[in-house]
């Protein structure tokens, strides 16, 4: 019996350990919060960022609303030991003047696995149009 009660000890905290690693995550990733400014047009930026996002494989558009400057995707690699798919990330453009158009990371997307290379790509895309 106390061989058998071990064993399941063991594999319950080995089945613990993925399921803590999201929370941990959240804490120790650094946050990119920094926002880019660009000399665009609001729509133009708009386009830009949604074609940068549509270049991903494992990311997924899931939600747009150009009028309040939002685009959410969902990380579509499905993986049981790091619950990828449950990332989301959400993207806000904003209007910064008449021939500037700014984005950024919302707060809650600021610490989410595989956000900063979503804002390297988008800031790839838009600075080909500068």
């Amino acid at each position: 019996m106390g061989k058998s009660r071990s064993f399941f000890c063991i594999l319950l905290i080995l089945g613990m350990v993925p399921a803590t690693g999201c929370s941990l995550n959240q804490k120790l990733l650094p946050a990119h919060d920094e926002v880019l400014i660009y000399p665009l047009p609001y729509d133009l930026t708009y386009l830009r960022t949604m074609e940068a996002l549509e270049t991903f494989s494992e990311w997924a558009i899931e939600e747009t609303e150009k009028e309040k400057g939002i685009l959410r995707a969902r990380n579509v690699h499905y993986s049981s030991l790091d619950d990828a798919d449950k990332r989301l990330v959400t993207l806000l453009i904003k209007r910064v003047s008449r021939r500037e158009t700014s984005i950024a990371l919302a707060p809650e997307s600021q610490r989410v696995l595989g956000a900063e290379k979503i804002m390297e790509r988008v800031a790839q895309f838009l600075s080909r149009e500068v």
